[in-house]
């Protein structure tokens, strides 16, 4: 059901902006996502207590749409959410 509702207000957004606006929305985010990828690849987690280990956590979360914590629990053998 909130796929759904994402999808209807995107559709909406998407009537509402302008088409040449929308692709370079869509370029901008494309570029953003590839480049936290990339970072993701080559940056090992920081710990804790480093002052860019918050900074790690929003990259991580641009690059991959889920919390750092849901990811280590899927790779301890548990399931996805």
């Amino acid at each position: 059901m909130d796929t759904d509702l994402i999808t209807q207000i995107m559709q909406y957004l998407m009537g509402v902006i302008p088409g040449d606006i929308a692709g370079n929305i869509v370029a901008v985010v494309t570029a953003i996502v590839t480049l936290c990828t990339l970072m993701m690849r080559f940056w090992k987690e920081p710990e804790m207590t480093s002052k860019w280990h918050s900074l790690w956590q929003v990259i991580h979360v641009l690059a991959s749409f889920k919390k750092p914590d849901e990811i280590k629990e899927n790779k301890d053998g548990q399931k996805d959410r």
